[in-house]
């Protein structure tokens, strides 16, 4: 793919990460993660652990989370698969 070329997303998952116990780099309250995946239109896959705090603070951001159990991240059985869709504008 050339420089400048935006590469689509044509298909998505979202699995919460169980065992994972990070706190808020913010305000320290306890906070929750996903493992996010996605496919692109040039076939790349991507995936990335996002967590979000479950206080007040409202921070979200990139983390490399480690299980406090032992053994790997334990991921959610039942995966949320994003489809992709053609968008639709109406007219006005």
């Amino acid at each position: 793919m050339a420089s400048g070329e935006r590469r689509a997303v044509v298909a998505s998952e979202v699995q919460e990460i169980l065992n994972y116990f990070g706190q808020c780099p913010i305000c320290g309250h306890p906070a929750r993660a996903w493992h996010i995946t996605a496919e692109f239109d040039d076939n790349h896959v991507s995936s990335q652990d996002i967590a979000e705090c479950g206080g007040w603070c409202g921070w979200k951001g990139p983390v490399q989370p480690v299980a406090m159990t032992d053994g790997a991240l334990v991921l959610t059985k039942k995966r949320k698969a994003i489809e992709p869709r053609l968008l639709s504008l109406s007219s006005a």
